[in-house]
């Protein structure tokens, strides 16, 4: 990972999502901009993104399609062994179980249809 460390990136987007809610626009306003903020940081950093976000948007009552989509499709195609050297075997143990919780999780969100983020 080029300029971030695991924990680190971790911690960052949770602060920044917790950040843009305190602007009052709503969560699906905070997980675009998230979206947004954190894109094409790095290949490994990119799936760690899509992780955190994706813990974020199982626990909201209703997920737009498209980033329920976009995230399962992204974690989905995460090849551990793309990790090794960037990470620690205890970071990758760690982030391939909360993968595989989100894959699951967002699976069982409810969806909306609704792209809009207001």
């Amino acid at each position: 990972m080029r300029h971030w460390e695991y924990k680190e990136l971790i911690e960052a987007i949770q602060e920044t999502y917790e950040e843009l809610l305190e602007e009052d626009r709503g969560y699906r306003y905070a997980l675009a901009k998230l979206a947004d903020e954190f894109d094409n940081l790095g290949k490994i950093e990119d799936v760690i993104v899509d992780l955190v976000i994706g813990e974020i948007a199982m626990k909201q009552e209703k997920v737009f399609a498209g980033r329920v989509e976009g995230i399962t499709k992204r974690l989905n195609m995460f090849n551990l062994k793309d990790a090794e050297g960037y990470l620690t075997v205890e970071e990758m143990d760690d982030l391939v179980k909360r993968v595989n919780r989100v894959i699951e999780g967002l699976g069982k969100v409810e969806v909306d249809y609704d792209s809009s983020v207001e």
